[in-house]
């Protein structure tokens, strides 16, 4: 019997000691000597594998002795075959380099929360990289309005003649239900939504992602539409700092600044900026079509790292402005006269943002996010003021699980909108929306083809209850050069009365009855991708895109009262259905791109016979020729944009027209140059119509479906250390 028990204790030993190696290695791009974060290693033959951590760094444990092939893979990337003989002589992590596949551009993408590459994400993110984002702040630094208003399927609209506010739309469907956001954090919307586009200069960006579709499960309520979320640069070990100057022919003037270090385990982010910009009446009517205004930014952020596991942020963001506009005398001269119509806005932003980032050795990943947001908004006008404090707080604990098959997010959070009206003190508008939200979803990835994206939310509202929230995307492989995905998600949207209607009529007479109902949605979103090498240096990429969202119960704004200045709020009975393609192709030889992007809206109204909404070009095409020298420092583009006939509230069609622009950059050492000219035909809407009705001391205004400012040219210049 203790011969049979040390023969079985003997073998134990033997086995045990034949699966007791561990094998860590480090996967990096060949070519930039990054981290790859979520690249797989598999033991050839086996079942056993791992993904790289946030370092690229991957662990596997039980390896027997002996040799061994490992195979190291990553989407966009040559796989690579690694043999090793154990035990191994050293223990240190090993290495491994991976080369990019030529056909495909490899961009990581934060807004899913899995922090993926485009390449294995079901869900359709669209990435405005560094390279797109330095070239729009040569063109226009002071702001993100053109930066966004040239994305393919996104239409910058302006809502006020007179403040120059403006809104953006995604597939068609109006500003209010996309949802704005800085890192992830719900920084804008709301009351300071027709002003953010204009407050938030684009010289810390990193990249600009855009989600299409109803992407509530992700973040919620306000995002039946998509997301476009900002993300802001990180601090390396290379300090860099920018100064730039901006002047525009038509009295605009830009001055922004923005450092960036980091020394030990302290990093700082630093962007200041000033804006300012004088009246201009454009088409001599004694109305501005250019408001004036004086604005300054300062967004502080510290990082700190406590070890490479272990990383905390903490951010501030302020913004101060005073905004005017009207009768050109009246604002020049800063006159009162209530004879005289003019409208002020005085605006102050304070955000603050706090994210802390915990790993374990598996790559799992602990994060706890938290923001507060104060806007405080003065508009004055000579017969009315609107006065108001919004106030917001969001909190989120989520936790990461990084696996060879999965990646997958839980987490719970709590969002608190609240809007207190302190002028007038009758019709008060105040409300206060606190939802507590549950969310989970996985990257799950099934094979080298087939990755799937389940999704569930589940938001609990303290005023309208509860909200369920599915959501299902997919992404099939082909090849490495054609791929496909799909996506069907719910949405929803909590009654506010800030709206575009609202915005154009100055606040002067909102009605907001109690009993209105939150508004539902469902959508659905189709792509195709094909990227391929034409011939030695020519680069064909094509997306075509399929895109339908319906709103049930839509608030709107009774049409029958607008034109007296009120607006009635109601559920209307019926829906909005939005549906439509986007053809998107690109073309680069060399040094030479051609852009091309087409697309095609049809958006009804089934409560008012079928009728078009307004203000959404059934046709807009976007094309972009562009060339780079990089030796020479020479960067040229031109630009033309196609927008369609669209219709008013009142049924009318308005016309159609192109807007082209040129500009030419030019760097040397640390210095850039850059001409630009927007608008070079002179497109304004007082062309086409006069836009000013009723009395001079209280006019309404024309919805605004073109430029009021017409062809504006620019001078920038960059310093950067």
């Amino acid at each position: 019997m203790k011969k049979l028990l040390l023969l079985i204790l003997f073998i134990f030993c033997i086995n045990l000691s034949q699966a007791q190696n561990t094998f860590t290695a480090i996967v990096k791009d060949k070519q930039t000597n990054e981290p790859l974060f979520g690249a797989d290693c598999i033991l050839k033959e086996t079942s056993k594998g791992s993904s790289a951590n946030m370092d690229g760094e991957i662990t596997i444990q039980g390896i027997n002795n002996g040799k061994q092939i490992f195979l190291f893979s990553y989407i966009g990337y040559q796989t690579v075959e690694k043999e090793l003989n154990f035990p191994l002589q050293d223990s240190s992590p090993i290495i491994i380099y991976l080369k990019q596949n030529q056909t495909l551009k490899t961009i990581t993408v934060y807004s899913t929360r899995t922090n993926n590459r485009i390449e294995e994400i079901p869900t359709k993110v669209e990435v405005l990289g560094q390279e797109e984002v330095i070239e729009e702040t040569a063109i226009n630094p002071g702001n993100i309005s053109k930066l966004l208003g040239e994305t393919s399927g996104i239409q910058v609209q302006h809502t006020s003649a007179i403040s120059g506010n403006v809104s953006f739309r995604i597939q068609g469907l109006p500003g209010k239900y996309t949802q704005l956001l800085q890192d992830g954090f719900p920084m804008y919307g709301g009351f300071s939504s027709g002003l953010s586009l204009l407050q938030i200069p684009p010289l810390d960006l990193q990249q600009v992602e855009i989600v299409k579709g109803s992407a509530s499960t992700l973040y919620g309520g306000d995002a039946i539409a998509g997301i476009v979320n900002l993300i802001t640069k990180k601090p390396k070990r290379k300090s860099v700092f920018s100064i730039l100057f901006n002047q525009t022919h038509k009295g605009g003037q830009d001055i922004s600044s923005f450092y960036s270090g980091k020394k030990g385990k302290f990093g700082i982010t630093f962007l200041a900026s000033s804006n300012t910009q004088k009246a201009k009446d454009i088409n001599g009517n004694n109305f501005t079509d250019i408001p004036k205004y004086n604005r300054a930014v300062i967004s502080p952020k510290i990082f700190y790292d406590f070890n490479k596991n272990n990383h905390l942020l903490v951010g501030l963001s302020s913004v101060i402005e005073d905004r005017i506009g009207g009768n050109f005398n009246t604002v020049n001269d800063n006159s009162s006269n209530n004879n005289l119509f003019f409208e002020e806005n005085k605006t102050k932003r304070i955000n603050t943002s706090l994210k802390f980032e915990s790993e374990n050795k598996s790559g799992n990943i602990f994060t706890v996010k938290a923001s507060f947001g104060n806007f405080n908004r003065k508009m004055k006008t000579n017969t009315n003021r609107f006065n108001g404090i919004q106030n917001t707080i969001f909190t989120e604990l989520s936790y990461y699980t990084n696996s060879t098959k999965h990646k997958w997010v839980n987490g719970l959070n709590y969002y608190s909108d609240k809007f207190n009206q302190s002028q007038p003190t009758t019709n008060l508008l105040n409300y206060k929306h606190q939802t507590i939200g549950l969310f989970s979803q996985d990257n799950w990835h099934i094979s080298k083809k087939l990755f799937l994206e389940p999704g569930i939310r589940y938001d609990y509202n303290y005023t309208y209850g509860s909200f369920f929230l599915p959501r299902l995307a997919m992404m099939y492989h082909f090849s490495d050069t054609f791929f496909t995905r799909f996506s069907v998600g719910l949405g929803y949207k909590l009654p506010t009365p800030f709206t575009d209607d609202a915005e154009r009529t100055r606040y002067q007479n909102i009605q907001m009855p109690n009993n209105l109902q939150v508004e539902k949605s469902n959508g659905v979103n189709l792509d195709f991708n094909y990227k391929t090498l034409l011939f030695d240096e020519l680069n064909l990429s094509i997306n075509q895109s399929f895109f339908i969202t319906k709103i049930n119960k839509p608030i709107i704004a009774a049409n029958n009262l607008l034109q007296n200045q009120i607006v009635s709020y109601k559920n209307a009975n019926g829906n909005i259905l939005s549906k439509g393609l986007n053809t998107n192709i690109s073309l680069r030889l060399d040094e030479l791109v051609l852009y091309v992007d087409y697309t095609y809206l049809k958006v009804k109204k089934s409560y008012d016979f079928n009728k078009p909404l307004e203000l959404t070009p059934q046709n807009k095409i976007t094309s972009t020729l562009a060339y780079e020298d990089e030796d020479e420092g020479w960067k040229t583009g031109l630009e033309a944009f196609y927008f369609g006939n669209q219709y008013l509230e009142n049924g009318n069609k308005t016309p159609n027209y192109w807007l082209l622009g040129a500009s030419a950059q030019k760097t040397i050492g640390h210095f850039t140059v850059a001409l630009n000219i927007e608008n070079i035909l002179d497109i304004r809407q007082t062309r086409y119509e006069n836009i000013v009705n009723g009395p001079l001391n209280n006019p309404n205004f024309n919805e605004l479906y073109a430029p009021l400012d017409g062809v504006i040219g620019n001078m920038v210049l960059k310093f950067t250390l």
